[in-house]
């Protein structure tokens, strides 16, 4: 699936913009708006628009609400098509090659010097003067990657439904935190190091991440997976929250990347263990909106297929 693609086409359509447009119009989310004035991390889904665009409006919104100068996107560098992800995660695999893949893929990306690509025209970036950890991309591995680009055509019309200058955003897309050998996250204290020393009062911090992938077209070879079941929702959301506890909370990374990998199949295992470093002592969380949305027609899929759309606050 080229999601890149089906994503850019859907909200490129007249009703696209429109739809986005009438959801920048609704009233504020003082929550959201509090979230960020107080340093906290706000993390909004990419699925499709019907399903996430009003909840990564209520983040827009928020952020030309409350004045933010800056913005930091920690976005999804989705691995399951890459050689290296499977490489380095494969055990079956010669050491050497597996951490050769990990090299590949570690830590953060940021796309070269200039605008952000939208349906509706580029939008501005910036970069900092210390690059830290993170690596600007050479090799094209952002090219098919998309888990920012909603929210930035969101961005991109926000400044001209709030009638305000775009906030300039530095997108940081999240590779492999964890070595996956001996699962070591000191790539995520790296990065979240770097992080603290960048973030000053006025930018903002945001970031990415569908919690849940679940049925037909995610399980595993030989996975049972339930027919469709209302408690599915909440049964998910009470493993989301043991992801978050263990990560947020406890401080046990290794716990939250197991819940992660092995329950949700969340593309925030690599994120989470960063953001947790980086918020340090004012670890905590809110779940602000949680369901799952039907995948199955999207993917022409037999039901049940769900990816998690879900609205959190870290910090």
């Amino acid at each position: 699936m080229d999601w890149k693609s089906y994503y850019r086409a859907e909200i490129a359509r007249p009703e696209g913009r429109d739809a986005i447009a009438g959801f920048l119009r609704n009233r504020g989310d003082p929550w959201i708006e509090g979230a960020i004035e107080r340093g906290a991390v706000v993390s909004f889904p990419h699925t499709a628009l019907r399903y996430a665009g009003a909840l990564q409006a209520r983040v827009v919104s928020a952020l030309y609400r409350r004045g933010i100068s800056r913005i930091v996107a920690l976005g999804v560098l989705h691995g399951s098509g890459r050689e290296a992800f499977r490489t380095a995660r494969d055990e079956g695999r010669p050491p050497e090659e597996r951490r050769a893949g990990f090299s590949e893929v570690k830590g953060g990306f940021i796309p070269p010097r200039g605008p952000f690509d939208t349906p509706f025209g580029g939008y501005p970036t910036w970069r900092p003067a210390d690059g830290g950890p993170v690596r600007i991309d050479r090799s094209g591995i952002l090219a098919s990657e998309f888990s920012l680009d909603t929210f930035v055509s969101i961005l991109k019309v926000g400044s001209e439904v709030f009638e305000k200058e775009p906030i300039p955003i530095l997108p940081i897309f999240i590779g492999m935190t964890r070595e996956p050998m001996n699962g070591d996250f000191a790539v995520a204290s790296s990065l979240a190091a770097w992080l603290r020393r960048l973030v000053r009062p006025g930018i903002a911090v945001v970031t990415t991440g569908d919690l849940v992938h679940y049925g037909t077209a995610y399980a595993a070879p030989g996975e049972t997976v339930k027919e469709d079941d209302p408690r599915l929702t909440d049964g998910f959301r009470a493993e989301v929250k043991r992801m978050l506890e263990a990560g947020l909370i406890e401080g046990d990374d290794e716990e939250a990347y197991r819940v992660s990998t092995e329950i949700l199949k969340s593309d925030q295992r690599e994120i989470l263990p960063v953001v947790a470093a980086y918020l340090d002592g004012k670890r905590r969380y809110d779940i602000v909106h949680f369901e799952l949305s039907d995948y199955a027609g999207i993917l022409d899929v037999v039901p049940p297929c769900w990816v998690a759309s879900a609205l959190l606050i870290y910090g």
